[in-house]
């Protein structure tokens, strides 16, 4: 039986065209030379790679959500997609941004979390009811759109979706967690 082609690889930066090249370092310069696994994957379409890191970068840096809030939401989308990859690279972020380590493990660990703040809690219940319903009651909306304003939670929303376009990829690809490394 002939062995599956591994679905992720790691591109070499030499062995591009130009415009993946130019690419590979924007993405690089702000990364300390590195090139996270979910771009190597969208490199193979340069245009597509190029606009996905746009979105990233403001999904990332400039949402009204604060980097505790947003770690949170990214958390809560890798470990509804049971994205590996980007759990592990998003946990030592979401840390470093003030989340309990107790809040990650129960994450990692498939459970919800106790979790005392509460606008993280809120970013966590809006986040995981919406993965579990693949909707947001109205209540839940009130209560997220009363506590961030309609923008913020705009904004939220397309942390959820950039986040799980993420790891669609990286399931789809089988980007294993040591690829964090």
């Amino acid at each position: 039986m002939k062995q599956a082609e591994e679905r992720y690889r790691k591109l070499e930066r030499d062995a591009l065209s130009p415009e993946q090249q130019r690419i590979f370092d924007d993405i690089a310069l702000p990364r300390h030379g590195q090139v996270p696994a979910p771009f190597h994957i969208y490199l193979e379409s340069p245009e597509l790679c190029q606009l996905v890191q746009a979105l990233g970068a403001f999904c990332r840096y400039r949402t009204g959500l604060s980097p505790l809030l947003s770690e949170t939401a990214i958390l809560t989308t890798a470990a509804s997609w049971k994205a590996a990859y980007e759990f592990e690279v998003h946990a030592g972020e979401a840390l470093k941004a003030g989340v309990p380590e107790a809040v990650v493990e129960a994450l990692r660990q498939g459970r919800a979390p106790s979790i005392e703040d509460p606008d993280m809690d809120l970013v966590y219940r809006f986040s995981a009811v919406f993965y579990e319903k693949r909707d947001v009651p109205d209540e839940l909306f009130e209560e997220a759109t009363s506590r961030f304003g309609r923008r913020t939670v705009v904004e939220l929303v397309g942390v959820l979706g950039y986040y799980s376009m993420l790891a669609i990829a990286l399931r789809v690809f089988r980007v294993p967690a040591s690829a964090a490394d």
